[in-house]
């Protein structure tokens, strides 16, 4: 989208804002709490101090002329519910609401809302999906030469302790857990965040975030015969 607005600049508002002015889009950042305008003032195109309910105050705005209006108050569902009704009226085409419950988000699409987003229910509800499918990597943002992987846990570490084996001093890796064997029913066991007492055996897999080139090393050493 061209052009955005953000209406509530809390925690969830101006993540928003920001990360859409980072991807190129224009963006007005509108809040009644001036603290919160200049707060993030200087990531945004735009950003304003006024009130929203107001019909008038949008039209002076220009939010007609916006492509997408994201309503990311969370304290206030009156307000959320007046200026949605705003912005569908005054021709917004993509009106996001934020919800927190299952109640104000139907209220939201019964007076005009588009899309609702419930931030902390979505977030949780994808990590699950994330943690259950092992695919951490599409959920961690990682910077450009680092990947997540799972490998077989080489035999030179074999019998010894992460602290003993140092592998973020010394060869940046960062353990994210470890899988053992398979317990009386079939299941392997997971053991997140290791501590550097844990030790290391034969049969158990790592899921480690480190360079690219670091950790294609260790996968092609062990496929060497």
């Amino acid at each position: 989208m061209q052009k955005a607005a953000v209406i509530g600049l809390g925690r969830f508002g101006s993540a928003v804002a920001l990360e859409l002015c980072r991807r190129g889009s224009e963006v007005l950042a509108v809040d009644r709490a001036l603290r919160l305008v200049e707060a993030v003032a200087d990531g945004v195109t735009s950003a304003v101090s006024f009130d929203a309910t107001d019909r008038a105050n949008l039209e002076a705005y220009a939010i007609p002329a916006m492509d997408a209006v994201i309503v990311a108050i969370g304290t206030n569902f009156e307000a959320s519910v007046l200026i949605t009704m705003h912005c569908k009226a005054l021709g917004v085409p993509l009106v996001c609401a934020k919800a927190v419950n299952t109640m104000q988000e139907q209220v939201l699409l019964k007076v005009g809302a588009d899309r609702v987003v419930k931030p902390e229910e979505d977030m949780g509800v994808r990590l699950a999906e994330h943690l259950r499918e092992e695919r951490l990597v599409d959920f961690v943002a990682l910077p450009p030469g680092y990947n997540l992987r799972r490998f077989a846990v080489p035999a030179a570490w074999e019998g010894r302790s992460l602290a003993d084996l140092r592998l973020l001093g010394d060869r940046r890796l960062c353990l994210v857990q470890v899988v053992r064997g398979a317990d009386e029913d079939g299941q392997r066991r997971k053991e997140p965040l290791p501590h550097g007492e844990i030790v290391l055996h034969r049969g158990d897999d790592v899921d480690a975030i480190g360079p690219v080139d670091v950790l294609d090393a260790i996968m092609a050493e062990e496929k060497r015969p």
